[in-house]
């Protein structure tokens, strides 16, 4: 009885031996993939940073020759340009008024 038990308890052993092998093999493998995922992601995240980088360049370029031209048409005609700001303000005033006057709850008299 005592030689199964321990006949038992080294097939155990030996099966946990295994399987912690295997365990740490696999471990390996999956860091091994997570790495190799890491630097796909980062490769493709730089590829797309270098791809974006002169369209986001070019539009900084257009935004700031527009806002020159804006700048001097201001510049050019103030009446026109204060007239249009503050015909633009009172549309943004108009549109909030009645914007807030109808989200609320209709009020009874007895309130």
């Amino acid at each position: 009885m005592a030689a199964n038990t321990d006949d038992v308890r080294a097939s155990v052993s030996k099966d946990i031996a295994a399987l912690q092998q295997e365990v740490s093999r696999l471990q390996k493998m999956i860091s091994a993939q997570g790495t190799e995922a890491y630097y796909e992601v980062r490769d493709r995240a730089s590829k797309a940073y270098e791809d974006a980088l002169p369209r986001a360049k070019g539009a900084v370029a257009n935004i700031r020759a527009e806002s020159v031209a804006a700048a001097g048409a201001a510049r050019e005609h103030p009446a026109a340009t204060t007239t249009a700001l503050a015909l633009a303000g009172a549309i943004g005033f108009l549109a909030g008024y009645l914007l807030s006057g109808s989200q609320q709850p209709p009020r009874h008299w007895w309130e």
